[in-house]
């Protein structure tokens, strides 16, 4: 049982873009949580990451989905009183779900919540994301939750055509990307040097993409003109040129990520 609910795990872990949990803290909570553990954050994390495992793997998991979704709900007041770093790894997770199964969360509510904790603990600025700690992991997790956040946010942004919750000037985002190595290398001692870890490539290259398309959303549809900007206007330029180098900088591998992305060029040259 635990060697299988520890492969289902991962599997989710390295489908999800933004990683927001630390994957030896969570295969230790996973343990806890067969152990006879009771914390409610680390029931809540292992049935949350189990309800969206078997979603993504097969249709039909979907009730079993379902099953593991509600139980780890019943933790969901203790988990949120908290409001802190694991408050919101678990509002990430619930919106994660709510995007595979949209009847059974309203997707804008848990990510508006999770914005407002944002902005309270500084994360949503480089200059306070590391204001009163000092260690390695936790700085790196606070940024992976502050761009994990951020995505979610400009994604409804764009989806619903609203501006965004983090009322940032022109959506600018200077909180550095989190660390690009394995989660094996960062520890609260220190971050040790290696390869570029493909699935944190592939999330960085996603936080790009929402950032492109702040932009566009801003410039086109929010910003308020006394003329109509022409197709000739040299920010349209400047947008296909920087989509065009986002474009170039898909990263290799894994080899199914250019294809992915692929999909979405032409859904940013339409916007744009």
């Amino acid at each position: 049982m635990a060697a299988w609910y520890d492969a289902v795990a991962n599997e989710q872990i390295g489908q999800t873009f933004i990683p927001v949990l630390h994957k030896k803290a969570l295969t230790d909570d996973i343990e806890a949580v067969l152990g006879g553990d009771t914390d409610p954050y680390k029931n809540f994390v292992a049935r949350m990451v189990m309800a969206m495992s078997l979603q993504k793997i097969e249709e039909t998991y979907a009730g079993l989905a379902d099953s593991y979704y509600l139980a780890a709900m019943q933790y969901f007041e203790e988990v949120v009183r908290l409001k802190d770093l694991r408050t919101l790894q678990c509002l990430s997770l619930i919106s994660q779900y709510s995007l595979l199964t949209p009847t059974r969360t309203a997707v804008y509510y848990t990510v508006g919540l999770a914005v407002r904790i944002c902005q309270q603990m500084g994360l949503s600025d480089e200059k306070t994301i590391a204001l009163g700690v000092s260690d390695p992991w936790t700085i790196d997790l606070r940024r992976r939750l502050s761009w994990a956040v951020t995505t979610q946010e400009f994604g409804l942004a764009h989806i619903m055509g609203r501006p965004n919750g983090f009322a940032k000037c022109d959506d600018m985002m200077n909180v550095q990307f989190f660390e690009m190595v394995d989660d094996d290398n960062i520890t609260p001692q220190g971050i040790t040097p290696g390869p570029v870890a493909e699935d944190k490539a592939v999330a960085v290259h996603f936080c790009k993409m929402r950032l492109l398309q702040a932009e566009i959303r801003r410039v086109l549809y929010e910003n308020k003109r006394q003329e109509t900007m022409g197709s000739n206007d040299t920010w349209f330029t400047q947008m296909n040129q920087k989509i065009d180098e986002w474009l170039e900088s898909i990263p290799k591998k894994p080899e199914w990520a250019k294809a992915w992305y692929l999909t979405r060029i032409f859904r940013l040259r339409n916007d744009s």
